[in-house]
């Protein structure tokens, strides 16, 4: 009897490994900046905690660990491709390590919980991580949510719910697998967790199903062009040496450049038109007369033209990295870009989106890494925008990945998007996440995007509760480990 039992561990140990090696090779794909397979990020922590589920607890999780911050190397190695090798080793280490939390609260945690409660540990766990990592400057990057690019029903439940939800039906998802695993698949026994788990995701799916059926964003249009630069301004400014006459001769090619496509723009009926992140540079002497450029075809072409500029201050220590909008009218204003980029040095905004009414809708502006900073977007969403408009500049290793994750804070906020990015991906959807148009800097010579958006947005859950939903797995999440503690002094 001794002999069968210590057998039949010793399989059940070699089949874990199986489970680690599967697990492995779908958590690759799983997330990152590479190619993302969606039901992968379903199957993969199936799998994983399945393993640690079969292994002793140090041995299961030395083991986990290392695999997992491996996996993560490969999965974001160059997401910063101007910075050296290291710098991609060390941020797939970190997030190896803090992707590997939830998995030690499963291990610690769920065996003292018996019965289907254990199976809410591992997904409030990885709520909890998720919502602690989206501040600055990690910023709810490779939330599992975003894997669901693509999939618009199921995209839909974060217009109350925010990303946390989705994520939250991945992870219990793999708990849910793993609880039956344990209980042999014996029908009279999960029957119930199982069709609890089932009427939820069908209840998400039908909601979403509903939502883009019923509320669709038909309303009446406006035509948006966001226009991108045709030369890299970084390199050529390098060949100045730091001239001031050739750096301002390059800035007047930029200006000239954006004024001539935007006539183009306007030709074709484009009756706001944006300009990319940094799309212009001027020293501060010079800046007035920039935006009385941008005023003076606005005023002419009878548009709402948004500048994306960047000031340079006499010593460089009160850059500025901004946007001006202006009206038909010719009235100006000006938003600074509020979060910084990495490697980014530049004075910050003062906290608040820029809003502005027009003749198409409530307007808002926003900058590139503001979009990724949650609460800060909410901002638009609370005071009913209809149209955001955000300039970009990004780089080739995070395209697409980074022009997807504004898509959900459409969605969250109920207001339509449109992107000017230049090496990237710009994009203009609705507020359902449709993409309407997109634009990819790496694979067209095309500079001059064209889309015709909703001029009304739709209230939102979300954008009235913020991270209710969020806030509950945190507390759900303390509980589970305060009932933890609770059992095991019983024992």
């Amino acid at each position: 009897m001794v002999v069968e039992k210590e057998n039949s561990e010793l399989k059940i140990k070699n089949w874990s490994y199986l489970w680690l090696i599967i697990g492995f090779v779908f958590l690759i794909f799983s997330n990152g900046i590479w190619k993302i397979i969606p039901i992968a990020t379903w199957l993969t922590p199936v799998f994983l905690i399945r393993f640690l589920r079969t292994q002793t607890k140090t041995k299961g999780l030395l083991i986990f660990v290392l695999v997992n911050c491996i996996a993560w190397i490969i999965m974001i190695y160059g997401l910063y491709s101007a910075m050296p090798a290291w710098v991609s080793i060390v941020s797939g280490l970190v997030y190896g390590i803090v992707f590997f939390l939830p998995y030690l609260a499963d291990v610690l945690i769920s065996p003292k919980l018996k019965g289907f409660l254990s199976t809410l540990v591992f997904p409030l766990a990885l709520v909890t991580i998720e919502f602690i990592m989206s501040v600055p400057p990690a910023n709810s990057w490779f939330s599992l949510a975003y894997t669901q690019y693509g999939n618009l029903p199921i995209m839909q439940l974060v217009s109350i719910t925010g990303i946390w939800g989705i994520s939250f039906l991945i992870a219990w998802f793999a708990s849910i697998v793993n609880w039956s695993w344990e209980q042999k698949f014996s029908m009279p026994v999960i029957c119930k967790g199982i069709s609890l788990y089932l009427s939820i995701l069908i209840l998400v799916l039908l909601f979403g199903g509903a939502y883009l059926a019923f509320l669709p964003a038909n309303s009446n249009t406006v035509r948006v062009a966001a226009i991108t630069r045709s030369f890299d301004m970084d390199i050529e400014a390098k060949e100045c040496k730091g001239d001031v006459p050739c750096l301002q001769k390059l800035f007047d090619r930029s200006l000239d450049e954006f004024l001539q496509d935007s006539k183009k723009a306007a030709s074709f009926g484009a009756e706001i038109i944006m300009w990319q992140e940094n799309g212009l540079a001027t020293y501060y002497y010079d800046e007035e007369e920039y935006i009385d450029k941008g005023r003076e075809f606005a005023i002419r072409e009878k548009v709402y033209l948004l500048m994306g500029m960047y000031m340079l201050s006499g010593d460089r220590t009160a850059d500025e990295n901004k946007a001006f909008l202006i009206t038909p009218s010719g009235q100006v204003s000006k938003y600074l870009k509020n979060h910084l980029t990495p490697g980014d040095n530049h004075i910050l905004g003062d906290g608040k989106i820029l809003i502005q009414d027009s003749d198409y809708g409530r307007l808002a502006t926003i900058i590139c890494q503001d979009t990724h900073v949650i609460p800060f977007v909410r901002q638009a969403g609370k005071a009913n925008v209809d149209i955001i408009l955000i300039p970009n500049h990004n780089w080739e290793s995070i395209t697409p990945y980074v022009a997807r994750m504004p898509i959900f804070r459409a969605i969250e906020n109920g207001f339509s998007m449109v992107r000017a990015d230049y090496h990237g991906l710009s994009t203009a959807v609705d507020y359902h996440g449709n993409v309407l148009t997109q634009m990819n800097d790496f694979t067209t010579e095309e500079r001059i995007m064209i889309a015709d958006i909703p001029k009304e947005g739709i209230k939102t859950i979300y954008s009235q509760i913020g991270d209710f939903f969020a806030w509950l797995c945190v507390l759900g999440f303390l509980i589970m480990i305060v009932l933890s503690f609770s059992k095991f002094k019983k024992k």
